[in-house]
This record gives structure tokens, sequence and C-alpha cells, in this order.
């Protein structure tokens, strides 16, 4: 699993591993096929020679007629699956280049007065749906919150190299929850890195918007056991993207398996109607208890921050919702589901109500007269078949189900 963890962004870059997936290389001293093997310029000047010695004279005359056996008319795809055929001929950096570059415009973020708005937009007309709204904590706010990275840090030693190795790697842990390997699995990473990139720039944007203090800011007896990063501690990118690849795993195994029964509500509903239950309640049905351990993990990975002395409980609670709004719209995208939920929150009311962040607490904010209560819905724009993000989730989708990706 260790060549599909996450490098970059703090220790998230991308699904590593993914850029492996080169074509042919070194199989049997096959290096590649002429345009993938390696460049010099001895193997110029002998293509060259080759070239005149085999071709002779050539006047650069019409093609030969019927030698191209392709479309004589170009432009977008009509068909979803020919998409896919698409985007699978290019090499990887071209591939994510075109994926990450439909994923960004699904989101856009801007203030609005003191708070910060997170828009799902919706499509090529350019309109937009605000469907997050968040209020950062402040100073007071933080300060309050010191006593629980206090107390977290009691878990240190036992946590150590979890922290370490999720500075760079997430997709191991859940790996060791969901088989993700890269062959059998191969368009779910490509699906993975998409959803990462689009993540990582909303929550990178958030945090340059809100530039809120780390906690050795504001106390040097935390003692941060990793280098403290350089960005706005509010809201937590580890939340956001363990929340994210939990969201877009749970959506992947729930639309594969009951989701895909007759008259299963959609992932979207199911999902927030699961969050509606507490733990225990969820863990004592017969299905979804699988679901019950990605959430815990995506949670444990945000604690482990705060245990290391880098995060404040709240940077968490709200970097999760973060990154379940960003991926509910992201599969909502890819689907065509809607009713999304839309969402206000405060930080100062975080603090003031929940104080630390468990995953029992956050379900709980999602609930009743809770402070994350979803605040509206909203439906995501009609995808075309001209969009890559779609027919990538076509074939993760059919992986989990071990289904011919292209039949």
């Amino acid at each position: 699993m260790a060549g599909l963890g996450v490098h970059g962004v703090h220790g998230v870059h991308g699904v590593h591993g993914v850029h492996g997936v080169h074509g042919v290389h070194g199989v049997h001293g096959v290096h590649g096929v002429h345009a993938e093997g390696g460049e010099s310029g001895s193997l110029s000047s002998g293509l060259t020679f080759t070239a005149e010695a085999l071709t002779g004279y050539w006047d650069g005359g019409p093609a030969p007629a019927g030698y191209w056996t392709g479309a004589s008319t170009f432009g977008p795809p009509a068909d979803r699956s020919i998409e896919l055929r698409r985007l699978d001929c290019l090499e990887p950096a071209a591939r994510i280049n075109v994926l990450g570059s439909e994923a960004m415009g699904l989101f856009d973020v801007a203030p609005d007065g003191t708070e910060i708005a997170l828009y799902a937009t919706q499509g090529a007309a350019g309109t937009r749906t605000r469907i997050l709204s968040l209020a950062p904590p402040d100073l007071a706010a933080l300060g309050e919150q010191l006593k629980w990275l206090r107390m977290a840090a009691d878990l240190r030693s036992d946590r150590m190299n979890e922290i370490m190795m999720q500075k760079g790697d997430m997709l191991s842990f859940f790996g060791s929850q969901q088989h993700l390997n890269l062959y059998g699995k191969r368009w779910t990473a490509i699906l993975l890195h998409a959803l990462y990139i689009t993540v990582a720039a909303q929550e990178q944007r958030i945090k340059h918007l809100c530039t809120v203090p780390r906690p050795i800011d504001l106390a040097p007896q935390v003692q941060p056991i990793i280098q403290t990063p350089g960005h706005s501690s509010y809201p937590s990118g580890h939340a956001t993207e363990s929340m994210a690849f939990a969201v877009m795993l749970a959506a992947l195994r729930y639309t594969a398996g009951p989701g895909a029964a007759p008259g299963a509500p959609a992932f979207p509903a199911w999902f927030m109607g699961e969050l509606a239950k507490t733990e225990a309640q969820q863990a004592a049905d017969p299905g979804p208890d699988w679901l019950v351990l990605l959430l815990r993990l995506a949670v444990r990975i945000a604690e482990n921050r705060t245990v290391a002395g880098v995060h404040f409980p709240v940077d968490s609670a709200h970097g999760a919702l973060i990154g379940m709004a960003c991926t509910l719209g992201f599969v909502g995208h890819c689907t065509g589901q809607g009713d999304l939920p839309t969402f206000n929150v405060s930080g100062n009311t975080w603090v003031d109500d929940c104080e630390d962040f468990t995953l029992a607490l956050w379900r709980d904010a999602m609930t009743g007269s809770g402070n994350l209560k979803p605040t509206g819905a909203w439906t995501p724009a009609p995808n075309a078949t001209w969009q890559g993000l779609p027919a990538v989730w076509d074939a993760a989708l059919k992986e989990w189900q071990n289904e011919d990706v292209f039949a």
C-alpha cells in the first residue's frame, strides 16, 4: 500500500503510485514503445538513418486511403465510454491535468464579510451555489482549546509512528480497511487523486483567507513533536483530506453494493442518514460497520494532528466538514445525484458547544439543534458525456463490482 500513499501540501501530494503507471518499462528489457522510451541524441540519429533506409524519398503526399481507421471528424466525445478510452490513452501527467482541471472547476472560495463561503460552480454558465459558510474561531476561542492539546499530548508516545507516517501517507491506512491494490483499483486511485486536487485547493484557499495562528503561536508549552506547518491552523488539511477519502471510499463501496439494489437510496441521502445515527446504532446495523471504520480512521488521522501539537480540535471539526461537503459535491457531479446538504457554521460556536473533536461529537453536531446541522440542500448541474470525472467514476465503480471496466 505504500505505493498509494499521498504526498505534498503539508504531506499530501496526490496519489503517489498513479504517477508510476507509465506503460511498458523494463519488462524483460522492453524499455518502452518509442515515445515512452528513453530519449537521447544517439537514438534520434539512429531513427533518422533507419527511416531514410526504409522509406527512401518521401514527397509528403496525402496519406494512403484507408490507412487511418479512426474517425474522420474530431471533437468532444458523444459517449462516456469513448471519453474513458481517451483518458486511458493519456500519459499519467496529462490525464491528471485534464481531470484536475475539471475537478478544480467544481468549487470556488471567496470571503463574505467575516465569513468564508465555499461555492459549487454550476455548469458552463458559471453560476454558483453557496454550499458552506465558515466563521473562523477568534483568539479567545483558540485559547480555550489549549487544554485539549495538553490532554492530547499524553498520547504522543502511543501515536508517534502514526503521526510520522501520516505526514505523507494517508491512503496506506485506508488501504488497511479497503483493498486499494493499484492494479485492481487503478481508476479508483485516479479518482482519489482528482478528488485530492480539488479538496486540497479549497482547503488551502480557506486557510489563506483565515490565517489563524497555530497552537505554538499561543503557548510555547505546546512543544509540537513535528515541525509546525507554515500556513493557517484553521481548517485542518489532514482532517479535510482524510474525511474526503473516507467519504469517497464509502460512496464507491455503498454504490457498488447495497446502493445497487432496486429502490436503494442515493448515496448522499443514505450517508447523511447514517451520520444521523449514533455510532452505537450504526455499529448494531447488519451492513455499514465498514462505514464506522472509515469515519473512525478519518477522525483518528485528524486527532493525531492535535496530539502532535499542530492543530486545535476546532480545526479538525470544520476541516472534516469541508472534506465531506466537497466530496459529496464531487460525487454529485460524477453521478448526477442531488439533494446535497448545505452548512453554515461558526468556530466559536463549536468551541462553546463541543470543545473537543471526536467522531461522536461531530456526528451529534449534525443532528437536532447541533451546530453542524445542515441548513438546506442543493443539486449539482447535470454532467456531460465529454466530462472525464463521471467516466472515471463509472470505471472505478466497476472495479468495486469486479466488472470489466471497458465492457
